[in-house]
């Protein structure tokens, strides 16, 4: 398979997934982005290539950046993860900071 047909498929496939995440028809797509159903459906289905004038109308009735066609849902996944475990590791000092300084303070009035 070639570089260009692998492009193809992932934004196939991310066209396909936004839609349906915005619960829009392809009809309803083509109505919106002032395209055709026969285009929006080749597109999906890979048989179709789109132009950058077509990304901007796309992106713009899915209300997403032009960059979300190309990229790799997997990829995103996995780097939103580890984000996540970050955060939730710098919560986890925090909430522990917190912590001791509420028992240091308890044990100093307890000595008073």
């Amino acid at each position: 398979m070639s570089k260009g047909s692998k492009t193809r498929a992932l934004f196939a496939a991310n066209l396909s997934r936004l839609r349906k995440g915005r619960k829009l028809s392809q009809k309803r797509l083509s109505e919106i982005a002032g395209l055709t159903h026969n285009f929006i459906n080749d597109i999906e289905t890979g048989k179709k290539g789109v132009s950058f004038e077509t990304i901007d109308r796309l992106s713009e009735a899915l209300q997403v950046e032009p960059m979300s066609f190309l990229a790799d849902p997997d990829y995103l996944h996995k780097h939103e993860m580890e984000d996540l475990l970050i955060a939730l590791e710098r919560l986890n000092l925090n909430i522990n900071r917190v912590f001791d300084t509420y028992k240091n303070a308890t044990i100093e009035e307890s000595k008073q």
